[in-house]
Parts: structure tokens; sequence; C-alpha cells
């Protein structure tokens, strides 16, 4: 897997979403506001549009993005639980019988935080391909065939599909947190919201990309 070619393509498809399109830049900064609709847009870029289309402001538009949010919260509830409850039993001991109690059980607490982050890179790469999977075969329920979908990843390399899920991840991350070192909180929000639109754009593009591999 070409990592640089990926990054390079979605970068150049973002870039191509708002070069010279002001007024489908605004659509997307209003849809956003209605976020059904910026979902739904984003559904079109994992279904592989190409050029990065315009927003539609339709029904059909609002109703893929309802269902790609959906298909992303049934992935990424498991590890937001397990993630919840570590948390809440680490806060029940300090609590309880405080700083002190926490070294006994600290093997648990560290074996609980390996449990969390198995379940959310599992749930991470699932979720992504299952949200291109849902694009592609316009069918719900296409995003929940865990048997196909781990099939694409196995088609893809285990390995190579994890690192591809770490770059975007550290990638997107990175850009958040700089914009984070801002001292203006009212600066760093309205970036972060600017941002937020073609950081997604981005990452849909590489998504969809990858899907393409491993579907070739």
């Amino acid at each position: 897997m070409d990592f640089s070619a990926l990054f390079m393509d979605a970068a150049a498809y973002t870039q191509g979403a708002f070069w010279g399109r002001w007024k489908d830049a605004l659509a997307l900064l209003v849809s956003l506001v209605l976020f059904p609709v910026f979902f739904g847009h984003i559904t079109r870029i994992l279904r592989g549009e190409e050029p990065a289309p315009p927003v539609e402001w339709s029904l059909r538009s609002c109703v893929d993005g309802i269902k790609l949010l959906v298909i992303w919260f049934v992935y990424t509830t498991p590890a937001f639980v397990a993630g919840i409850l570590l948390f809440g039993y680490v806060a029940v001991v300090y609590e309880i019988e405080g700083v002190n109690a926490i070294e006994p059980v600290l093997p648990e607490i560290i074996g609980g935080f390996l449990v969390v982050f198995v379940v959310y890179l599992f749930t991470a790469l699932m979720a992504n391909l299952a949200g291109v999977r849902f694009a592609r075969e316009r069918r719900f329920f296409a995003a929940f065939s865990v048997r196909k979908i781990w099939g694409l990843i196995d088609r893809l390399g285990f390995w190579d599909y994890v690192i591809a899920v770490v770059l975007i991840s550290a990638f997107m991350n990175a850009i958040v947190a700089v914009i984070a070192l801002i001292p203006q909180d009212a600066v760093v929000f309205v970036l972060e919201v600017l941002a937020f639109i073609p950081l997604f754009i981005f990452q849909a593009r590489y998504f969809s990309r990858i899907y393409d591999l491993a579907t070739e």
C-alpha cells in the first residue's frame, strides 16, 4: 500500500472541493449546521464520486447522512462503553479507598486499558470500511457484514491497513492539536469548526481509495 500516494490523492481531492468553488465551500459550511446533509455529502465522497460533488439539499442526502452516523455509532459504541466502564471502575476505587488503593489493582487497570485499546482498534478498522461499503452498495445492512469487511482487510493486508488507519488518525489529531495551541478559545473554536469540513472530506476520500485497493 502506497501511503504517500493515498495522502497526495486525498489532498488533491480535498483541494479540488474548495479551489475556485467558494459557493460550494459556503454550502458545505451551512450543511454542517444541518449535519445529516453534511454526512450525506460525505457518503457521496465515500461512494467514489469524482470530482468532489456539490452539496445536495435533498431528503435522500439527509437520510444517507443519518444512516452513516448510525453505522459509525454502532461500531464505536463498544469501545466507548468499555472506556466508560474502565474509567468508572478506577473512579470508584479512588473515591472509596483513595490513591493508595490504585496500586494493588494496577495490573487489572493496565489489562483493562489494553482491552479498551484492542476493542477501539478493531472497531476503527471495521467502521471506516463499513461506511464505504454502505455507500457503495447503497444498502444499510451491507455495513454490518463483518465477514465481507474482514475479507477486504485481508486483501489489503492486516498490518498495512492498521498502519493506514494509524497514519490518518495521527494526521488529523496533529492538526487539531496544533489549532488547540492557539491561546484564544474563540479562535480555536472557529478554526476547528472550519478544519472539520476539509478533514472529513480528506478522510472520506482516503478510505474510499483504500476500499478501491481492496476491491481491485
